[in-house]
């Protein structure tokens, strides 16, 4: 393992956490009061098992289709990160706006790096 599978294991996790988080708090708010009280432990869970996932999904001797699914994971969470930063805080347009567009980008990012992904076993070296 390297410090790249770290950071990417880590900003999938972030944004597991974050999509995760803020769906089941506007999901449950009609009907719990603290609706954040279920969202945090929620996206909690999910950002875990993001993290984990890709982590053992970037590990040297992970088969290819694990490999497939970590890079894909990990390619949503940096888009969407990024929109997310960058289009709340850099240009302004608003949280709800940013959050759409972040997911949308995210999920073009996965699958474009799904189909990028080589599905044979790397080299050893």
């Amino acid at each position: 393992m390297d410090l790249k599978s770290v950071v990417l294991a880590a900003v999938a996790g972030v944004a597991a956490f974050v999509v995760v988080g803020v769906a089941t708090t506007e999901l449950v708010a009609p009907w719990i009061e603290f609706s954040v009280f279920v969202g945090i432990p929620a996206g909690v869970v999910a950002g875990t098992v993001a993290t984990v996932g890709v982590y053992l999904g970037l590990a040297d001797d992970a088969p290819a289709q694990r490999r497939r699914v970590a890079v894909s994971v990990a390619g949503f969470g940096v888009v969407f990160l990024t929109v997310l930063f960058a289009g709340a805080g850099v240009f302004e347009m608003g949280v709800l706006a940013a959050l759409g567009l972040g997911a949308v980008l995210g999920v073009a990012a996965a699958v474009v790096s799904y189909r990028q992904t080589p599905r044979e076993p790397r080299a050893a070296s």
